[in-house]
C-alpha cells in the first residue's frame, strides 16, 4: 500500500431513489434503492452482523453554506441532488440530510492505479496526471470567481468519476475557516500544493528511480504561498508552469526562449548555480555525439570554408560535458536542430523517441528552473 493515498476500504454504489418519511413515533425513516457491484455477496446470504451499513450523513443547518457550493453545478465540484430538513425528537437543533450525484468514490482509488511517470523517460508527470490536477485547479479557481473555498482541500477530500472512459475529478467536504475570504481561498492553492506533495511521495515510493523535480517545484511554489495579491492571476500562472506544458511548449520553449535567455547575466548565473551536467552520451543515446558532429560540420562550413582543420581545431566547438552553460546549449541546439541530429542518432538506436523523452523531462530542471527563476521568465540584463 502506498503512503497517504488510502486510508480506507469503500464499497462504491449508486443511489437511484430516496425518500424520507416520518414514523409515528417521530423516527424518520429513509427508502432508498441501489446498485451495488455485482461481485459483492447478496446481502440475504450475510448473517445480520455482516451487512453492510448504509447511512446518511446529517449536516447542521448552519452547515448550509456547503451545500450552496455544491450547488455551482460546476462539472468539477460534487453536485447536490436533495436536501431534506429534518426535525428528529433526540436532538434539539434542525438538521439536513444530503443526497449527491453518483460517483465512483476518493482520487485516492484511482491514483494508486494510475502511471504516474511519463512513458519511457521515467518522470513525473504522466499526461493522465497533468488531466487530473488541471481539474483540480479548474475547479478551486471556479470556488474563487464564486467568491468562495474549499476550506479543506486534502487529496482525500476529492473524489473521481468516470464519463465516458474520463476521469472527472470531485471536490467535496468544504468546510468553513474563521478567516478572511481572500486568506481562505489562498490556503486552497497551499492544498493544492501539499496534494502534489503527496503524490510525488508516492510516485518515489514506487520506484526511486523516478524523476520528480518538476512535479516537486511547482509543489513548492504553491506551498510556499503567502500573499493574497496572486489570486486574480494565480491560476494562469499555475497553468503556465513547466507541469503542464505538452511536447509542443516544451519545444518553442527550448527553439526560441532559451537562447534569448543566455545572453542573460542574471539567468546565466543561475544556469551554473542550479544546473547539473548531463551524463554525457551515457543515457543519451549517442546525442550529444550528433550534436558535437553537427557542430563540427557547421563549423567545417561556416568558419573555416569547408576546409576540415583537423581533429584538434575541431574538438573547440564541441560541447564540454562540465560546463553547465554548454548543458543548455547543447539541449536548445538539440531542439532547433532535431531533423538533422535525428538522422544522426537513428543509426545507433532503433528509435528517437525514448531520447528526447529523457532529454525533454529529466533534464528540464537545468533549464526552466533557472528561467522561471530570472526575472519572471523575463530576460533583463544582456550579457557584455
Amino acid at each position: 500500500m502506498e503512503p497517504a493515498l488510502v486510508d480506507e476500504k469503500l464499497i462504491p454504489w449508486e443511489l437511484n431513489k430516496f425518500k424520507l418519511n416520518p414514523s409515528r413515533n417521530g423516527d424518520v425513516i429513509a427508502h432508498y434503492q441501489i446498485n451495488k457491484p455485482s461481485d459483492l455477496t447478496a446481502t440475504a446470504q450475510l448473517s445480520p452482523m455482516a451487512r453492510p451499513l448504509v447511512c446518511l450523513h446529517l449536516k447542521e443547518s448552519e452547515n448550509l453554506p456547503k451545500i450552496s457550493i455544491m450547488n455551482l453545478r460546476h462539472r468539477y465540484i460534487l453536485r447536490v441532488e436533495a436536501v431534506q430538513e429534518l426535525q428528529l425528537p433526540v436532538l434539539k437543533q434542525k438538521n439536513i440530510a444530503v443526497v449527491v450525484e453518483p460517483h465512483d468514490g476518493p482520487l485516492t482509488c484511482f491514483l494508486v492505479r494510475l502511471v504516474l511517470t511519463e512513458r519511457r523517460s521515467n518522470a513525473v508527470p504522466s499526461q493522465s496526471l497533468r488531466d487530473v490536477i488541471r481539474q483540480i485547479v479548474e475547479a478551486i479557481e471556479e470556488l474563487r470567481i464564486n467568491g468562495v473555498y474549499h476550506g479543506n482541500l486534502t487529496i482525500h477530500n476529492i473524489y473521481h468519476s468516470r464519463v465516458g472512459g474520463a476521469i472527472v475529478v470531485k471536490l467535496v467536504n468544504f468546510q468553513n475557516r474563521d478567516i478572511e475570504l481572500e486568506a481562505a481561498q489562498l490556503m486552497d492553492w497551499v492544498g493544492l500544493g501539499n496534494i502534489l506533495h503527496t503524490i510525488s511521495t508516492a510516485a518515489k515510493f514506487r520506484d526511486n528511480t523516478a524523476s520528480c523535480s518538476i512535479i516537486d517545484h511547482l509543489a513548492s511554489k504553491l506551498m510556499a504561498l503567502t500573499s493574497t495579491n496572486c489570486l486574480p492571476s494565480i491560476k494562469k500562472d499555475t497553468l503556465d508552469d513547466m507541469f503542464f506544458w505538452d511536447t509542443r511548449r516544451r519545444t518553442m520553449f527550448y527553439i526560441h526562449e532559451i537562447p534569448k535567455a543566455l545572453n542573460d547575466n542574471d539567468f546565466v548565473t543561475r544556469v551554473k548555480n542550479h544546473a547539473w551536467p548531463l551524463p554525457w552520451d551515457s543515457k543519451h543515446f549517442g546525442l550529444v555525439k550528433a550534436m558535437n558532429d553537427y557542430r563540427e560540420e557547421v563549423a567545417v562550413r561556416d568558419k573555416h570554408k569547408g576546409v576540415n582543420p583537423g581533429p584538434e581545431v575541431l574538438k573547440q566547438y564541441h560541447c564540454n560535458g562540465q560546463d553547465p552553460i554548454h548543458n543548455v546549449q547543447c539541449m536548445s541546439g538539440a531542439y532547433t536542430h532535431q531533423d538533422k541530429i535525428e538522422r544522426r542518432t537513428l543509426k545507433m538506436i532503433k528509435t528517437s523517441e525514448c531520447r528526447w523523452m529523457w532529454l525533454s523531462r529529466r533534464s528540464s530542471q537545468s533549464c526552466v528552473l533557472p528561467y522561471v527563476g530570472c526575472s519572471q521568465g523575463k530576460p533583463s540584463r544582456r550579457r557584455q
